[in-house]
C-alpha cells in the first residue's frame, strides 16, 4: 500500500468530515459553494442536514477506500460508488420533499 496516498486520503477524508460537521451541526451554510443567503428560497435546515450528511459520508468512504482496495480489489469499490450514488439520490429526494 502506498503510504503517501493513504495519508492523503486520511487528511482529505477528515477535512470532508469536519466540513460536514460545520455545515450540519453549526449551520455554517456559507461554506457551501454557490450559496447566497439573500437569493436562497428553500429550507435552510434541510440544506444544512443534506449537505452535511453527504460530506460526512464521502469523508468516511474516502478514509476506508484504501483498505477496501487493498483487501478486496476493484469489485468492492464499484459497490461503494453505487452506495454513494444511491445515498446522494436519497438526500436530494429528502431535501425536495415537503415536511
Amino acid at each position: 500500500m502506498n503510504l503517501n496516498g493513504f495519508i492523503l486520503t486520511l487528511i482529505v477524508g477528515f477535512i470532508l468530515i469536519l466540513l460536514g460537521y460545520l455545515i450540519w451541526y453549526k449551520k455554517m451554510l456559507f461554506l457551501i459553494a454557490g450559496y447566497n443567503e439573500t437569493t436562497f428560497e428553500g429550507d435552510k435546515e434541510k440544506l444544512a442536514k443534506g449537505t452535511g450528511i453527504v460530506l460526512i459520508l464521502l469523508g468516511i468512504v474516502l478514509i476506508v477506500l484504501p483498505y477496501f482496495l487493498y483487501w478486496f480489489g476493484n469489485t468492492l469499490v464499484y459497490c461503494l460508488l453505487a452506495i454513494i450514488g444511491i445515498a446522494g439520490i436519497i438526500v436530494v429526494i429528502m431535501m425536495k420533499s415537503k415536511p
